[in-house]
């Protein structure tokens, strides 16, 4: 059956495209999400995470070639999601909440990783963590009780939140400051 042939209710709702890159990727990410299980939606979750924090460090720090070595590549020291959270939360790119929310979701993230048996989001381990999640929202209801609706909202709203410092990083041209000095000006002969 093509998609024109397809009842209204199958059909896929057209996403909002902004023309912002970032903006836009976040859009087509939230309506793939929700369609996937557990254990892929999380995966996911982490995944978007990692790829922006890492967007959002390149952006922030001063543009060079250690700035890219540090976050991508092999072996980069900011290339996983732990280190890119720390670095982000280190240099003030993240708030208090968000650095725990972020820690949260990479522990669920590992436990749905090293598990090959099956687990969900309402195993007693795991939901105790989605519990322990802030879970601010932009509309400001109150969090879900516990489980997937809980773990997206908290998550969506940070990765929201951090597209959004992407795009006005990049908009303001807003950069780490030059902090680095000499005790000296007089270069040696």
């Amino acid at each position: 059956m093509t998609e024109e042939e397809q009842p209204e209710s199958h059909q896929e709702p057209e996403l909002y495209l902004s023309g912002d890159p970032d903006m836009d990727s976040l859009n087509r990410f939230q309506s793939l999400i929700r369609k996937q299980d557990d254990r892929a939606m999380v995966l996911s979750l982490a995944a978007f995470a990692e790829d922006t924090l890492g967007r959002l460090l390149l952006v922030y720090l001063r543009e060079s070639k250690q700035a890219k070595e540090l976050v991508e590549g092999f072996n980069a020291p900011l290339g996983t999601l732990s280190t890119r959270i720390k670095g982000a939360f280190t240099i003030g790119l993240l708030t208090k909440e968000q650095y725990e929310d972020l820690e949260i979701a990479r522990r669920v993230r590992n436990a749905f990783a090293h598990d090959w048996e099956g687990l969900s989001l309402e195993s007693p381990d795991i939901k105790s963590l989605v519990g322990k999640l802030h879970a601010y929202a932009v509309d400001q209801r109150p969090p879900p009780a516990g489980g997937r609706e809980r773990l997206l909202q908290a998550l969506t709203t940070i990765l929201m939140e951090l597209r959004v410092q992407v795009t006005q990083h990049l908009k303001y041209s807003r950069r780490a400051t030059f902090v680095g000095f000499r005790l000296t000006t007089v270069k040696p002969e």
